[in-house]
């Protein structure tokens, strides 16, 4: 039996860049598992497979499908090389989706194309709903713009709720912000002491 991560490589090592279009069509299986080891293969294969994965998005992007996941997906491999091309489509995308949850994942792959904290600030606003999971989605996604301000809007969020889960969240999603910038450090110890004392041997570990 092999293990999850030697499925991958063997995907990877047998077929390459070929083994593509057969992994798209994997994104929507059923089975969750088989989705994420899909997704985790094309991760690998992105860099060398870019250009197929652009194609395929714009393909699917001209068919204009109602809560397409796998646009998603696509979206998603393609910001993470942040990948301008996908920039305007993305901005058109939110009314295709009818599940909440796409919405700050959009945003989300706005933020690490573009770079531009106007994305942060729309994040905030789907940061004081309801749904647990789309709260989880933003502070996640705030955390790829690297700021004061995304640090200022996890404090803000921190302080607001009283879910214990989401706390720790938010205290992970810091932590990644100032690992990523440790210029940061010193704005967030000003900030708030109490909260850089809770992070500070995580900080200090990198």
């Amino acid at each position: 039996m092999y293990s999850r991560d030697e499925v991958i490589l063997k995907i990877i090592e047998e077929k390459g860049i070929k083994a593509i279009p057969n992994l798209i069509e994997l994104l929507e299986d059923e089975n969750p598992e088989v989705r994420e080891l899909a997704l985790e293969a094309l991760s690998i294969l992105a860099p060398e497979g870019k250009d197929y994965l652009l194609k395929e998005f714009k393909r699917r992007f001209r068919m204009n499908l109602q809560d397409d996941v796998v646009l998603l997906y696509l979206a998603e491999l393609l910001s993470d090389y942040r990948c301008p091309e996908i920039k305007e489509d993305l901005e058109t995308m939110f009314n295709r989706f009818s599940d909440e949850r796409a919405f700050p994942l959009i945003l989300e792959n706005l933020l690490k194309v573009t770079q531009d904290e106007k994305y942060l600030d729309l994040l905030k606003t789907y940061l004081d709903g309801e749904d647990i999971d789309v709260e989880e989605i933003c502070i996640m996604a705030v955390t790829q713009l690297p700021s004061k301000k995304s640090i200022d809007i996890l404090l803000e969020k921190y302080y607001k709720t009283s879910d214990n889960s989401l706390k720790v969240l938010i205290l992970d999603s810091l932590t990644k912000i100032l690992t990523n910038d440790f210029d940061l450090v010193t704005y967030l110890k000003d900030k708030d002491s109490d909260i850089y004392q809770k992070l500070e041997w995580h900080i200090n570990k990198y």
